[in-house]
């Protein structure tokens, strides 16, 4: 197997720990610390963030990007780390002291000071240097091994309101011991060279050029978690956080199938194959909202009994949370898709960039309009509402350069038979028991209703593949008979 395919099996399968990892720790932690708790660690979690942010600067990308250049030259190789890492670390003590004024002026508490090792992990990190040279298996062993050591400390560790500071450094050190443990395997890549102060100037300055968007999509992606702390209280932001994280686990997993293809649509598109390429895209926006529009309908269907026996009774707000939020599952992935695929293979990175920081003010103000009346689900109705907009960006974007875009026809069958799947599920299920017995009976009718009337309605695109391997597997077996 060739370095490539290697690579993308050692992604994937971390992807797919990253999905399943939360599916089992979040109801413990959900019963055990209850909303409050929750909201106390992701309301501290989301102001150090932007402080990792800031340490990180745009690190990951340049930092790869550069170390692919220097190819196998041990010299070149350990001069460009040492100048890029020493940055680094200099502005980490920088950002280190800013983390802790702030902390000091503000107050914030225990689990907000614990958390500044996220910030010293940032500035250690150098998982950029092994995705420089393709060396995937490492960072992959290493989040596995870290992974599994949390599930462990958190299944074992975690039982009551009172574990909150442990929970906090659980998830704390393992996010630093993930950095620490590559500088194991640097030894035999690398010597230490003195960077000079004015490379790690430049370097700094141009890996700042690619930190500006990642401002923009913190500012829809995690202010609203700042905000809800500050303009309303710790438990809408445990609410929300762990709705989000629902989304995020299916959002996750259809958006692996961009990162697999966004190779070959470069390729594509490098090869002047334009139009192959725009029909691959299209191909996948309707392939996406077939099974998006469905798992969307399946979390508005399935919230109110799944809530009380996955998250406990502390969430209960959630019943109007998560159906909202629910919506992402089909207009993030969308946006990504065209971004990935269309804008980013063809070095549109302004159209990208402007589309992201639209939606980065639009969050801002909403945010500060709708969290004060509304709580959770104003900023549920924000981020809706957000990513949907940079959503139809895209697409109108990509419709108007090539006229194609989502199958009509395909997408308001799929978006009707949704709509019916919620109203059979909840009719039908309406006075059963809150239990995992019940959301599975739930899952399992509502994937029943959506596959036969999309089928009926051939509003089904996996139909014309199957009948595509039908002929030709009995053109196969006609020729041998």
């Amino acid at each position: 197997m060739n370095k490539i395919g290697k690579n993308l099996i050692y992604q994937s399968s971390y992807q797919v720990l990253k999905i399943l990892m939360p599916l089992i720790t979040v109801p413990i932690v959900s019963h055990s610390l209850g909303s409050i708790g929750v909201g106390q660690y992701a309301f501290a979690n989301s102001i150090a963030q932007y402080f990792v942010l800031a340490t990180a600067l745009g690190l990951p990308l340049y930092g790869t990007r550069e170390i692919a250049k220097m190819g196998d030259d041990k010299l070149s190789l350990s001069r460009k780390f040492w100048t890029l890492e020493g940055f680094s670390i200099l502005l980490t003590g920088i950002v280190l002291i800013c983390y802790f004024i702030i902390g000091f002026l503000f107050n914030l508490g225990a689990i907000y000071f614990i958390q500044s090792l996220l910030v010293v992990g940032a500035g250690l990190d150098v998982s950029w240097f092994f995705m420089g040279i393709e060396d995937f298996k490492k960072i992959t062993l290493v989040n596995f091994l870290l992974q599994i050591i949390s599930f462990l400390l958190i299944t074992t560790q975690i039982h009551s309101a009172q574990d909150l500071i442990k929970y906090t450094i659980i998830l704390t050190m393992v996010s630093v011991l993930n950095p620490i443990t590559l500088w194991f395997f640097l030894r035999k890549k690398i010597f230490f060279i003195r960077p000079k102060f004015i490379e790690m100037w430049h370097a700094l300055k141009a890996s700042a050029v690619l930190f500006i968007p990642q401002v923009a999509i913190i500012l829809y992606t995690n202010l609203n978690k700042t905000m809800l702390g500050t303009l309303g209280n710790k438990t809408f932001v445990g609410v929300f956080s762990n709705a989000l994280l629902v989304t995020t686990v299916f959002i996750t997993l259809i958006s692996s199938v961009d990162t697999v293809l966004m190779p070959h649509a470069t390729r594509l598109f490098n090869q002047n194959k334009h139009d192959a390429g725009y029909v691959m895209i299209q191909r996948v926006l309707n392939f996406e909202a077939y099974f998006t529009i469905a798992i969307a309908a399946g979390i508005i269907a399935l919230s109110d009994k799944l809530i009380p026996w996955f998250f406990g009774s502390s969430f209960s707000d959630m019943n109007t949370v998560l159906p909202i939020l629910g919506l992402l599952v089909v207009v993030i992935p969308g946006g990504m898709s065209i971004s990935r695929q269309y804008l980013i293979p063809q070095d549109r990175i302004k159209e990208y960039n402007n589309s992201v920081y639209l939606g980065a003010i639009i969050s801002v103000l909403l945010n500060f309009i709708l969290i004060p009346p509304l709580g959770a689900v104003g900023a549920a109705i924000v981020s809706v509402s957000v990513e949907a907009l940079i959503w139809l960006i895209r697409l109108w974007d990509f419709w108007k350069k090539t006229h194609l875009g989502y199958s009509r026809w395909q997408f308001i069958v799929n978006t009707l038979t949704g709509i019916i799947m919620i109203l059979v599920i909840k009719c039908l299920t309406t006075n059963m028991s809150a239990t995992p017995t019940t959301t599975i009976i739930q899952a399992i009718l509502g994937a029943l209703v959506y596959l036969l009337l999309t089928t009926i309605l051939k509003a089904n695109p996996a139909l014309p593949l199957l009948k595509q391997f039908w002929d030709d597997f009995s053109k196969k077996r006609n020729g041998h008979s």
